[in-house]
C-alpha cells in the first residue's frame, strides 16, 4: 500500500477539487434560489468557503482514515494487477464498435422507414 500512497493522495487531491468545484457551483444556485445574503468583507463567497471547507475536510478525513486508506490501497493494487489492452487492441476494438453501430444504426433506419411507409399507407386508406 505505501508504494501506491503517492498515487492514492493526487487521487484524493483531484476528487476533493471536483468536489470543492461542484459544491461550489451548487451552492452557489442554492444561495441564489433563496436569495441568502452574500457577505462581501471577506475575500471569497460564502458558498465558495463552504465548499472548500467541506472538500479539505473530506481530503483530510480520507486520507487519516486507516479503513478508507487501506480500501483505496487495495484498489490501487488490484488495479496495478489488471492487463491493460495495447494501442493496437484499443484501436482495433474501437473500430469494430463504430462499424457494428453503423450496422445497428442503418437496421433500425429500415424498420423505422418499414413503419413509417406501412403507418402511412393506412392512414391514407
Amino acid at each position: 500500500m505505501e508504494r501506491y500512497r503517492k498515487y492514492i493522495d493526487l487521487a484524493l487531491l483531484l476528487l476533493a477539487a471536483a468536489l470543492w468545484f461542484l459544491l461550489r457551483h451548487f451552492l452557489t444556485q442554492v444561495w441564489d434560489l433563496f436569495r441568502l445574503p452574500l457577505v462581501t468583507s471577506l475575500p471569497i463567497s460564502l458558498p465558495s468557503l463552504i465548499a472548500l471547507l467541506v472538500a479539505v475536510g473530506g481530503f483530510f478525513f480520507a486520507r487519516t482514515n486507516a479503513k478508507v486508506f487501506g480500501f483505496l490501497g487495495e484498489v490501487a493494487g488490484e488495479l496495478a494487477k489488471v492487463a491493460w489492452p495495447t494501442l493496437q487492441e484499443t484501436m482495433a476494438s474501437t473500430g469494430v464498435i463504430i462499424v457494428m453501430v453503423g450496422i445497428a444504426s442503418l437496421i433500425m433506419f429500415g424498420f423505422d422507414a418499414l413503419w413509417g411507409t406501412l403507418t402511412r399507407s393506412l392512414l391514407t386508406l
